[in-house]
């Protein structure tokens, strides 16, 4: 999985992991993930250093299009690796397309 987040205080995060995706039957979706990425302060929150590590649950339900909708509960910090580590952490709705067909 790849990504990024952007703030209006502009506070930027590019990040680059796995995912997995777990089903129960056809319709519930378990995605947990991990990621390491970059942070850009920007104006918005210290978070201790460039390199943070996200990790995150999500919750979807899956459509007979293979789409879904899903909310996600994410952790941001930096592990320890600087003097300060506050963390973050974000809720977020996502819809998801799928590429291709099967």
């Amino acid at each position: 999985m790849i990504g990024a987040n952007a703030t209006t205080d502009k506070s930027m995060y590019a990040y680059a992991g796995i995912s997995l995706d777990i089903f129960f039957g056809n319709r519930l979706v378990l995605r947990p993930s991990f990621a390491p990425g970059v942070y850009h302060r920007g104006d918005g929150k210290s978070l201790g250093g460039t390199i943070e590590f996200r990790s995150a649950g999500e919750l979807a339900y899956r459509f007979d299009d293979r789409s879904r909708i899903g909310l996600e509960l994410s952790h941001r910090s930096n592990a320890g690796i600087y003097e300060k580590n506050p963390g973050e952490e974000s809720l977020m709705l996502f819809y998801h397309l799928p590429l291709g067909s099967r």
